[in-house]
């Protein structure tokens, strides 16, 4: 835990007590400390000889000589300037009488078993004239005390560990979190080799517990979860619930030269997802938590507490987008603005600026070489941030919920620019087709047939030689209010491509559920296919599939002419990947490239 922590560090302390600290609210128990006992009919002689003895007692505690099991306290410093006496005769005078005359038996007297915040309160609102510097503990074991000060600081402690925890979990709440995440960030600034670290989680089908089995059961796990994060987490790192499903790590990292090569981020979030993966549900349903994760890193300079937490979440929400139950990261902030390009700006205000821009990358017929396809890229010329590819804008562009805007635009001029480009070349440019991609945001919002039929007859093109591509990331509880949409693209005439078949989990849901024209093997298989068995297999299956359901199929990420001769080995029909070009505007592509 951070150790110069100043104006919360208490409250810090409370949501991690060390052991025998008080907790959240501590009993007297844990506050008492012996004084001096002495019976009621012993003399202020005695006293005073004990209280020599025992130099750190505030008190002595007084039997009382008639009454069974009340007791009364004589304060130090009363009992000294009593003894001293305006004279300096006051031993002379008083070292005889007993300590009955003299104590306080209206002491507030309470059992080991009351907590802080009843007892302050009891102490607090006392008459005045009742008011002592310490209260009594008794117990069966015996009599103790707790001075005011230390009573009303584990007052003030328990009430900063109640405003900072989230009461449901435990765990620190989110005022706590962002305070230690600046905190970290400030060290970040000010200390060579400090960075900070946020692990941004988020539950992925809760709503669906919730719905099903109940707030009790989904309560139940949230706790589940929040035990899972603090046993996989170091010591100091700091988990806390933010609100919701939503938990976040923040963790101090030391990647100076004397820790050698440091803290490895990305497997403590490993751990932790790991962790909670393993989460035995005893609910009747019988699978896994799945939970997502993203990871954002500060690098030098001055970052903003905030935007460091936004990267992270971004980062988790790409990962969630993607198929989720994963960790997605690290992504480094090295500055404020890197964590969200779509701060003080909007989709419509870019394009009003003319900075979306649409890159095309070919789609190669394996056998003979030639141009089948082109697929329209979109890439962000930030005024502030330069040039940015669409893993580094299309989350905060969906956080901010302008998808679906972005998407007609690409839709409309991708179509104007692929027709401008057929009718300048002319020939065997008449026969390409064109690939746009849609996200799950405009599939899913009604008008997509529209703006589809729209932008191809304002751009003088056939709905035939347009293909939607589809991200195989749509989840399943969206493939019903998916197969409307895409069989009215298909009614008039739009082909169908699902994206990224086999970078998720429910592709032959995907292609079982929804009619479809053709698919695009995902770029992590086709890379293996040339030295691993198990890649080298999933690809076979995918191109049989294909074939056997009338499915045009293409290999994405072809980087090496061993993977575009394995893939045609297989029968694969077409390819895209670097291997035949880099995106690139669409008048720099030619419609040939080497053949086999």
């Amino acid at each position: 835990m951070i150790t110069d922590l100043t104006g919360v560090r208490d409250g810090l302390d409370v949501l991690h007590p060390a052991a025998g600290e008080p907790g959240e609210n501590p009993t007297l128990d844990g506050l008492a400390r012996s004084a001096p006992v002495l019976p009621g009919a012993a003399s202020c002689e005695d006293l005073d000889r004990a209280f020599g003895k025992a130099r750190d007692a505030g008190c002595a505690v007084i039997v009382h000589p008639d009454v069974d099991g009340i007791v009364g306290l004589v304060e130090r410093s009363r009992f000294e300037a009593m003894m001293s006496g305006p004279y300096g005769y006051g031993r002379s005078l008083y070292g005889r009488r007993r300590l009955a005359d003299i104590a306080q038996w209206d002491a507030l007297t309470l059992p080991p078993s009351t907590d802080v915040v009843a007892a302050s309160s009891r102490a607090i609102t006392r008459d005045p004239h009742h008011v002592q510097d310490h209260v009594l503990v008794q117990g069966a074991d015996g009599v103790c005390v707790v001075p005011m000060p230390v009573l009303l600081s584990a007052l003030a402690r328990a009430l900063a560990g109640q405003a900072l925890r989230d009461p449901l979990t435990g765990l620190a709440n989110r005022h706590a979190f962002f305070g230690r995440v600046g905190e970290s960030c400030r060290r970040s600034a000010t200390q060579p080799g400090h960075r900070t670290a946020v692990v941004y989680f988020d539950l992925d089908g809760f709503k669906q517990v919730n719905d099903t089995l109940g707030h009790d059961r989904g309560d139940a796990l949230l706790q589940e979860v929040a035990a899972a994060l603090t046993e996989a987490a170091r010591p100091s790192d700091l988990v806390a619930r933010l609100g919701g499903d939503e938990f976040a790590v923040c963790l101090d990292l030391d990647t100076s030269p004397v820790a050698g090569r440091g803290v490895d981020v990305t497997a403590i979030a490993g751990r932790m997802h790991a962790a909670v993966a393993a989460i035995s549900r005893a609910d009747g349903v019988h699978q896994r938590v799945r939970i997502s994760a993203g990871v954002a890193v500060s690098a030098d300079g001055c970052i903003d507490p905030g935007e460091l937490v936004r990267a992270a979440d971004l980062a988790m929400y790409t990962g969630k987008r993607d198929g989720g139950d994963h960790v997605t990261g690290p992504v480094v902030v090295t500055t404020s603005a890197d964590a969200d390009p779509m701060m003080d700006t909007t989709v419509a205000d870019a394009i009003a600026r003319g900075e979306f821009r649409l890159l095309f990358q070919p789609i190669v017929q394996l056998a003979d070489g030639r141009l089948g396809s082109v697929e329209a890229l979109v890439r962000w010329q930030h005024p502030r941030l330069g040039f940015l590819t669409p893993d580094a804008f299309l989350p905060a562009t969906a956080r901010a919920g302008q998808l679906t805007e972005l998407d007609d635009w690409v839709l409309h001029t991708s179509a104007q620019q692929f027709a401008d480009w057929r009718r300048v070349v002319g020939g065997d440019a008449e026969r390409v087709a064109l690939n746009v991609n849609v996200s799950t945001d405009r599939l899913l919002t009604p008008g997509l047939l529209g703006v589809m039929e729209a932008a191809v007859a304002a751009a003088g093109l056939e709905p035939a030689i347009v293909r939607v591509e589809v991200p195989e990331s749509l989840l399943v509880d969206q493939l019903a209010a998916a197969v409307g949409p895409l069989a009215e693209l298909r009614a008039a005439g739009f082909k169908v491509t699902f994206d990224d078949v086999g970078a998720g989990g429910t592709s032959l849901r995907h292609l079982r559920d929804v009619r479809a024209d053709g698919l695009k093997i995902d770029r992590s298989y086709v890379q293996g296919i040339t030295g691993d068995d198990r890649d080298r297999a999933v690809v076979r299956l995918l191109v049989d599939f294909a074939d056997s359901a009338g499915l045009a199929v293409t290999a994405e990420g072809v980087e090496t002419e061993e993977q575009r001769q394995a893939l045609l080995a297989m029968g694969c029909r077409y390819a895209q990947g670097w291997l035949f070009a880099r995106p690139a505007p669409l008048t720099s592509l030619g419609t040939r490239f080497p053949a086999p």
